[in-house]
C-alpha cells in the first residue's frame, strides 16, 4: 500500500466473503424477473411487452444511480455509501412483497435499482484500494466472478424461487443478505481519512468528469466495456430466437444453454493469478481476442452445428470473463484515488448501458440469419480488440520517444 492508502481500513477475510456474496445478490436483481415475465404478465393482466417494464424500470434507475453514488463515495467514503445504500435496498426489497399493482411494482423496482446502484461501483473501488496488491487483485477478481455469475444464477434463482412462490417472496432472502452486509460494514472501524460532508464538496466530485472523458487511455477501457455486455446479451437472445426451438427439440433448455458456459464465469480467478505478470493492458487484449475468436466460431457453426455452437460459446464467455476484471483493474490503476469512485462508476455505467442496448440490437437483427447476427457481433468485438491493441502500441511508442 502507498502512504495515502495506509489510512484506509483493511477489510477482514470474512467481510470480503460477505461483500462477494452481496455482489452476487445485488446484480442478480437485474436478472431474477427475466424467466418469470410471462407469469408476471398473467398475474397483473399485462401484455408481454408491458411486463418487460419491470426490467426496464430497474435497469434505468440502476444505470443512473451509478453516476450518483460512485462520485458520492469519493466524498462521503465508500463504507458510508454502501452501508446506507444496502440498508435502503433491504427495506425496499422486502417491501416489494406487498406490491399488488403494476404502478407499485414498477415504482418499487425503480427504487430498488437506484438503491442497488450504491453497491457495484463502490465495492469495486473499495476493494481496489485496500490491502496488499495481491489482495486487491483477488478482491476485484472475486467481485467480477460474482457480477458475471449473476447473469446465470440470478435467472436460475428467479425460475426456481420466484417462479414458484412469486417475485416478492424471492426478494426476502436477498434482503437478508443486504441487511447483514450493511451491518457488517457498519461495525468495521471508519477510515482515518474522512471525507467532506458539505454539499459543495459532493458536487465537486463531478468536476473531474471532463478530464476522465478526455483521457484517451480510459476511452480504450470504456469503449470495449460498452460492447462487452451488449454482445453478451445479444448473443443469448439471438440464440433463443433462432435456435431455441431446435435446441429444445434435443432436450436443451435456455437455462442449460447458459449453464454450459458456467465454468467460464470462474475465469476471473485465473486472471488474478496471471495479471500481476502480464499486466491489465495485455489481459484486456487477450480477453477481447478470445471473445472474438469464440464468436467467430459460433458464427461459423450457426444453426446447423448446434453442439459446436455451444462449445464455442464457452470460449466466447471465457473471453468476457478475462476482459471484465482486466478492464476494472485498468480503470482502478489509471484513476487517481480521489476520483476512483467516479472513474469506476463511469465504467459500470457504460457497461450496463451496453447491456441495455443488447435487447435492442437483438430485436433489430431478429430478421437476420443467426450466422449474420453473430458475424456482426464478431466484427464489433474484433474492432474493440484492434482499438485496444493499437492503443498499446501508441503508448509504447510514446514511452520510447520520451
Amino acid at each position: 500500500m502507498n502512504k495515502k492508502d495506509s489510512t484506509l481500513h483493511e477489510p477482514a477475510p470474512g467481510l470480503r466473503l460477505m461483500l462477494i456474496l452481496c455482489a452476487l445478490a445485488v446484480v442478480s436483481l437485474l436478472y431474477v424477473p427475466l424467466p418469470i415475465l410471462p407469469q408476471l404478465a398473467r398475474n397483473f393482466h399485462l401484455a408481454p411487452g408491458m411486463a418487460a417494464g419491470v426490467m426496464s424500470a430497474f435497469g434505468l434507475a440502476y444505470a443512473i444511480g451509478f453516476m450518483v453514488f460512485g462520485p458520492l463515495s469519493d466524498r462521503l467514503g465508500r463504507r458510508r455509501v454502501m452501508v446506507w445504500g444496502l440498508f435502503a435496498l433491504a427495506l425496499i426489497s422486502a417491501a416489494i412483497t406487498w406490491a399488488d399493482s403494476v404502478p407499485l411494482l414498477i415504482a418499487g423496482r425503480a427504487l430498488q435499482g437506484f438503491a442497488a446502484a450504491t453497491f457495484p461501483p463502490v465495492v469495486i473501488a473499495y476493494l481496489a484500494e485496500r490491502g496488499t496488491p495481491r489482495q486487491r487483485t483477488w478482491g476485484v477478481a472475486w467481485i467480477s466472478t460474482a457480477f458475471l455469475s449473476a447473469g446465470l444464477l440470478g435467472q436460475i434463482y428467479g425460475a426456481t424461487v420466484a417462479g414458484r412462490w412469486g417475485l416478492g417472496v424471492a426478494m426476502l432472502p436477498m434482503a437478508v443478505v443486504y441487511a447483514c452486509t450493511a451491518m457488517a460494514l457498519f461495525m468495521t472501524p471508519p477510515d482515518v481519512r474522512l471525507a467532506s460532508s458539505r454539499p459543495s464538496a459532493w458536487l465537486a466530485g463531478y468536476r473531474p468528469l471532463g478530464s476522465l472523458l478526455a483521457d484517451a487511455r480510459l476511452w480504450r477501457v470504456y469503449g470495449p466495456a460498452l460492447l462487452l455486455l451488449m454482445c453478451f446479451v445479444t448473443f443469448y437472445m439471438a440464440l433463443d430466437t433462432h435456435a431455441g426451438a431446435a435446441l429444445r427439440a434435443q432436450g436443451i433448455t435456455p437455462l442449460i444453454v447458459r449453464a454450459v458456459a458456467l465454468p467460464a464465469f470462474l475465469v476471473p480467478l485465473a486472471v488474478a493469478v496471471v495479471m500481476p505478470r502480464l499486466g491489465a493492458p495485455h489481459m484486456i487484449t487477450i480477453g477481447l481476442c478470445t471473445a472474438t475468436a469464440g464468436l467467430g466460431l459460433c458464427a461459423w457453426a450457426g444453426s446447423e452445428y448446434l453442439h459446436g455452437l455451444l462449445a464455442a460459446s464457452v470460449l466466447f464467455v471465457t473471453g468476457i470473463g478475462i476482459s471484465v476484471p482486466s478492464l476494472i483493474a485498468r480503470v482502478a490503476g489509471l484513476a487517481d484515488a480521489s476520483v476512483r469512485g467516479l472513474a469506476v462508476a463511469l465504467y459500470t455505467f457504460v457497461l450496463f448501458v451496453g447491456a441495455s442496448l443488447g435487447p435492442w440490437l437483438a430485436q433489430s437483427t431478429a430478421h437476420w440469419p443467426l450466422a449474420h447476427t453473430l458475424s456482426l457481433l464478431t466484427a464489433l468485438l474484433g474492432a474493440a480488440a484492434l482499438y485496444v491493441f493499437t492503443g498499446r502500441n501508441v503508448a509504447a511508442s510514446s514511452m520510447k520517444s520520451a
